[in-house]
């Protein structure tokens, strides 16, 4: 491990926190995103947003704020000079009724453009950055929370705009998904199960994301949790989920040799009681690796890595 800082604490207005997503900047800054309040889906919860550099992390402050209502699930995504924000807003009750907004930055978040909707529909959510194709394909991986689907948005204009792709159906349902392409461009999607299922669900597409296999269970344990699965610029694939049957911790990394196919070795991160949930993984410009999770819902932890730390390199 190279380095771990906390990126938020709990205060007394703003207790609990929950779904970071991290960006790198072009000049090698850390741009963080996730929502704190008092509770997740109180209309008290706003997006929040701190940067990072050297292993130290300036004061957090208030990225996005909706008047009475909650903030809801956050995802960054730098493309080209190009910083985007995707964000989730319960507008009525529950997180079916979330709609889902896009706003962007040239000045690395300094500044954004007016926030617009990015889907008409309820229920439409983000968890995990977009992914670029080596076609040049963008897919934004997404979800419909109604039913439990996982999906992805497909730009082939660089963002300009977007369209839904087919669906990721699995029995009790899969969200969340993250997405991974393999040298033989077909492309392998790791997704968060639903009720008693105690892995994570699988599937894979072979026409650039718009129709996806039927989910199958993953060989990597993670009963109705967050996950997340990046391939590295080396080829490694790495995954960050809760090895267990039940509840959320431990927190565990695994590294795969073979595209995702199989997993080598693991580590946790966190094993101790409470919750370690929801880890967002980036790969620098540097080639080492940047994670971001809830830590027992009271803090937001920031590690970076290099891959064979996993092995315990």
């Amino acid at each position: 491990m190279r380095a771990n800082a906390w990126v938020f604490v709990g205060n007394a207005a703003r207790p609990s926190c929950h779904c970071a997503s991290i960006a790198e900047l072009p000049d090698r800054e850390l741009y963080a995103t996730w929502y704190a309040g008092t509770r997740e889906g109180n209309q008290d919860v706003a997006i929040m947003a701190a940067r990072g550099r050297g292993g130290a992390w300036a004061e957090p402050e208030v990225l996005v704020d909706p008047p009475g209502r909650p903030g809801g699930n956050t995802v960054v995504y730098r493309h080209g000079d190009v910083l985007w924000h995707f964000f989730d807003v319960i507008e009525g009750a529950g997180w079916s009724s979330a709609m889902l907004y896009v706003t962007r930055s040239t000045d690395g978040g300094r500044s954004w453009t007016p926030t617009e909707p990015f889907d008409d529909e309820p229920g439409m959510m983000v968890r995990h950055r977009p992914v670029q194709l080596s076609s040049g394909r963008i897919l934004l991986p997404a979800y419909d929370e109604k039913v439990w689907e996982g999906f992805t948005y497909v730009s082939d204009d660089g963002g300009r705009s977007w369209r839904r792709s087919g669906r990721m159906v699995a029995p009790g349902g899969a969200i969340q998904p993250a997405i991974i392409e393999r040298d033989d461009g077909t492309l392998h999607a790791l997704l968060r199960s639903a009720g008693e299922a105690p892995h994570a669900w699988e599937c894979d597409s072979g026409d650039g994301g718009e129709s996806w296999s039927a989910c199958r269970p993953s060989a990597l344990l993670n009963p109705n949790s967050g996950a997340d699965m990046i391939r590295l610029t080396s080829g490694e694939t790495i995954a960050c989920f809760n090895d267990t049957a039940q509840g959320r911790t431990p927190l565990t990394l695994a590294i795969s040799h073979n595209e995702g196919r199989t997993w080598a070795a693991r580590r946790n991160l966190e094993d101790g009681p409470g919750e370690y949930s929801y880890p967002t993984l980036m790969e620098g410009s540097d080639g080492s690796v940047h994670l971001v999770y809830t830590w027992r819902r009271e803090r937001i932890r920031w590690v970076h890595f290099e891959a064979p730390w996993i092995a315990g390199a």
